[in-house]
């Protein structure tokens, strides 16, 4: 949520991010386009037509490959620190707590035998 907030985002459109449905005139249409697409993509779903469409409403074909790249480069980061379970440090921890990313971590239990 901190990142968030950094990059302008309000603290009422991110506590709706993850709402199967946008609450309306809460997003810009162009922004719901965004948060529809991340969505289906981070969730592994196929990206429709429709989905697709909205996007092209929106967006050029140009700034469309930026949204793809920039959603898909930090799903891959993400993947990376939950397969190999990135330390997080407590200060870091407490600075975020509960506000970091609305999704629960998993329990972390490193079997280090070989």
């Amino acid at each position: 949520m901190r990142l968030g907030r950094g990059a302008g985002i309000s603290d009422e459109k991110l506590a709706h991010i993850l709402d199967s449905t946008l609450p309306e005139g809460l997003f810009p249409d162009d922004e719901a386009a965004i948060v529809m697409f991340t969505r289906k993509s981070t969730r592994m779903e196929p990206i429709d037509q429709e989905t697709f469409d909205e996007l092209k409403r929106h967006f050029t074909t140009r700034q469309i490959m930026e949204i793809i790249y920039t959603v898909g480069l930090n799903q891959m980061i993400s993947r990376m620190h939950a397969a190999i379970l990135t330390d997080i440090d407590q200060s870091t921890l407490d600075l975020v707590a509960g506000e970091a990313c609305p999704l629960p971590l998993p329990p972390i239990g490193i079997d280090d035998s070989p």
